[in-house]
């Protein structure tokens, strides 16, 4: 059971005078390598700084073409991607919800944005992909998504 006073400290932001959620950027690899969205984040980012862009659809959402690309390479323990082409012939980003789950949440960290029709990681997607080190990237796709 939890006190009034620790309640609000949950609910609160984490930082430096509030304990009661902490965000480590140190963690080892190890220690972060069972977070399919870290492992995942990353292959995201890269793909479009690699390619100049991921091409976007007119409401927003990654291409069929990038989605079908991305349906390879993105690893999502528990979800079974042979059953949803089972059903589907053409697969839009919404239905492949570990794809779109990472592109909103980078796009809340300001990790990518749009540009032009694209997809283009920002200069802070672009340096955590440089650092080759994932604990700050955990920590702040954690921050963002809860």
């Amino acid at each position: 059971m939890l006190e009034f006073n620790s309640l609000n400290a949950l609910r609160r932001e984490p930082s430096a005078d509030n304990h009661a959620i902490r965000l480590e950027p140190d963690l080892a690899d190890a220690e972060i390598s069972g977070s399919a969205v870290t492992a995942n984040a990353p292959l995201l980012l890269r793909r479009a700084a690699e390619t100049g862009g991921l091409k976007l659809t007119a409401t927003g959402n990654l291409s069929r073409a990038v989605v079908e690309e991305m349906c390879g390479i993105i690893q999502a323990p528990d979800y079974d991607k042979a059953e949803l082409f089972r059903y589907q012939k053409v697969v839009n980003e919404p239905d492949f919800l570990p794809l779109n789950f990472i592109r909103i949440l980078t796009q809340a960290a300001k990790l990518l944005r749009t540009h032009r029709g694209k997809l283009v990681p920002t200069p802070l997607g672009r340096r955590m992909l440089a650092a080759d080190r994932y604990g700050p990237l955990q920590a702040v796709l954690f921050h963002v998504a809860f």
